[in-house]
């Protein structure tokens, strides 16, 4: 067997990691500070994106009370966190954390990056701020999450954000385009454009427009296709990150009724009989347990690796598996832990023989332009440490039909397979019959709905992403010890129509370095298939060097009827339970295209509302 970790993300790693000081934190406590069986009205497993944004807005009303418990530490502040050029999040990673042998993949083992911090991915992630397209929500209606549609969740995205236009002249310089209307302007994520850019931007853009793909007016409005300018959740005040540690705890902090326990994991809910009342604890330190009471509602926010660990480790998930475990099964819902998705990667490398200076691989590469570019960072003034680490502004998305002229023949592929390969030898008809509505639903949409991105760093790399995968894959408890890692099965290229929308787009992007806006500068290729024109060759090529996940996991709880394997409800309530939510992107039926951050603030703040309002609090 094989092991290779693969930290994707978008990851561009920077070059500096100054520590400086955490501020003063008045309601942060350890196992310490909290009597065992304490009560609080709400108690929240995980203390990311989706945990973050529920806890700010229940401890809004001074009447209710609150505990986080977060599997990570607070971050220090560190430029690798806040400044983007400086991105380096390694220390904050979940490490460390493997999936299972690859089949499709030769048996190779990768890395499962996901935030293990305060903050989650927010704090981890490349600072991407973008949306789908509106037929991916309106699919997960489709799919049974009544009154998650678009429509749906466009107030949701709003009340989450603080869009902030870039200076006018640069964005005409830039050809940046936007529609104020569809944005919000006093949320908490501060989100903006980078004021910095590199001369091979121009050809990227001259380029794709050559081809004949447009520039998107406003990507954000619910047609997330074309060519387009990346949004980031930076705060454009001080070009550092907005994370949901500062964004949704930093200014809650000195709420008496706001708790937060870090580098603890929520060992398991307890129960008397179905209804949620509580979470038994441990360090992530020493294992030290404890045990917290709930007096309205217990809310699973954990991500969509941890949040099936923990449902299965209290005795929620498929009774089969728990039973083999030695656990009592409190309601038998085999859906949990399957349907994982994620988003595949692949980096393709370049010399050039006539690039511009500088570009995305200079602040790594010539530490003469990193010092003057971190000079001006540091007076206020646009650098390359505006962006994040080696990465572009600009990116290309396109459905099917866009990328290739064998749509057909891919999609009738696709309609051949038989998704009962992902569920192991015994299906349950279940989770089959909904994997099987899940494919209809994609099908239907894959010539009009984005299935992938190309996005070049103006340097050595472009990263092509294929993100409307078919393959699913799954996460199972292997003991009864939250500590112990669950088995992370990503189920890559399973469906090897994934492989051939992920080629597509491979061989789209060789025309794309043809052009002569991108021709002119010298572009060889290095990897995955420098010469390679047999297609069963290049995709060979491809297995070889793609990375099965961007730390976009999710969709491992998903928001479907019980009937087709469903695990919530679209009130985000836990079938066959009481008092008992998830509220994270394990909720999803089907992954967003593109990163997930925008979409993870809506649907907790969606959450947030339902939550409220079931406890007459709003």
């Amino acid at each position: 067997m094989l092991l290779r970790i693969v930290f994707s993300l978008s990851f561009a790693i920077g070059v500096y990691s100054r520590p400086s000081q955490l501020g003063r934190y008045a309601k942060v406590i350890d196992a310490r500070d909290i009597y065992n069986d304490a009560e609080y009205d709400f108690i929240v497993a995980g203390g990311g994106i989706a945990g973050l944004t529920v806890a700010d807005r229940l401890t809004e009303n001074p009447n209710v009370t609150v505990l986080v418990i977060e599997y990570g530490p607070f971050d220090q502040r560190e430029d690798g966190v806040m400044i983007p050029g400086a991105y380096f999040p390694v220390p904050y990673l979940w490490l460390p954390l493997m999936s299972t042998p690859q089949i499709a993949l030769g048996g190779t083992s990768y890395g499962v990056p996901c935030g293990r911090v305060v903050g989650g991915g927010s704090v981890v992630n490349a600072m991407f701020f973008h949306r789908s397209d509106a037929e991916l929500y309106d699919a997960w209606a489709e799919l049974g999450a009544t009154g998650w549609s678009w429509k749906d969740l466009l107030p949701y995205f709003q009340k989450s954000e603080t869009f902030h236009p870039p200076d006018p002249a640069y964005a005409a310089e830039r050809n940046i385009t936007w529609d104020t209307s569809v944005h919000g302007l006093d949320g908490p994520v501060k989100s903006s454009y980078a004021p910095y850019d590199y001369p091979g931007s121009a050809n990227l853009y001259n380029g794709a427009i050559s081809l004949g793909i447009q520039s998107a007016k406003e990507p954000n409005n619910g047609r997330a296709q074309g060519l387009f300018r990346l949004l980031r959740s930076v705060d454009p005040r001080t070009q550092t990150r907005s994370s949901a540690r500062v964004n949704r705890y930093d200014r809650d902090a000195l709420r008496h009724n706001y708790h937060i326990l870090p580098s603890t994991a929520v060992a398991r809910v307890l129960f008397n009989g179905t209804t949620a009342v509580g979470v038994e604890y441990a360090s992530s330190v020493n294992g030290t347990r404890g045990v917290a009471r709930a007096r309205k509602e217990v809310i699973i926010a954990a991500g969509g690796v941890h949040t099936p660990q923990i449902l299965q480790l209290s005795g929620v998930g498929d009774a089969a598996l728990l039973t083999k475990i030695g656990l009592e099964v409190i309601s038998d819902l085999p859906g949990i832990g399957q349907n994982l998705q994620d988003h595949l990667v692949l980096k393709v490398n370049y010399n050039y023989t006539n690039n511009h200076f500088p570009n995305g691989g200079s602040l790594q590469s010539n530490n003469t332009y990193a010092t003057e570019q971190r000079a001006l960072y540091d007076q206020g003034k646009p650098s390359a440490y505006d962006l994040t680490g080696t990465t572009g502004n600009l990116i290309i998305q396109l459905p099917l039909s866009n990328w290739t002229s064998n749509s057909s023949s891919i999609i009738a592929r696709a309609e051949r397979f038989d998704p009962a390969v992902f569920l192991g030898d015994s299906p349950d008809e279940r989770v089959l019959r909904g994997i099987k509505k899940q494919r209809t639903v994609i099908i239907k949409d894959i010539d009009t709905e984005t299935v992938g991105g190309i996005s070049w760093n103006t340097g050595p790399e472009t990263s092509i992403y294929m993100t409307r995968p078919f393959s699913r894959g799954s996460i199972k408890i292997n003991s009864t010890s939250i500590l112990d890692a669950p088995l992370i099965d990503y189920g890559a290229i399973t469906d090897p129509t994934d492989l051939d929308i992920l080629t597509s787009i491979y061989l789209k992007n060789r025309e794309l370095m043809l052009t002569p806006d991108l021709a002119v500068l010298g572009p060889s290729e290095t990897s995955p298939a420098p010469g390679v024109t047999d297609e069963i060759e290049i995709k060979e090529r491809i297995k070889k060097t793609l990375a099965p996940s961007n730390a976009h996991q999710c969709c491992t709880a998903m928001m479907m009827s019980k009937e087709d394997g469903g695990v919530v409800g679209s009130d985000n309530l836990v079938y066959g339970t009481k008092k008992l939510s998830v509220v994270d992107a394990s909720v999803w039926p089907l992954i967003v295209g593109g990163g997930p951050q925008a979409s993870v603030y809506a649907t907790a703040e969606k959450a947030a509302d339902l939550i409220q309002k079931r406890h007459g609090l709003l």
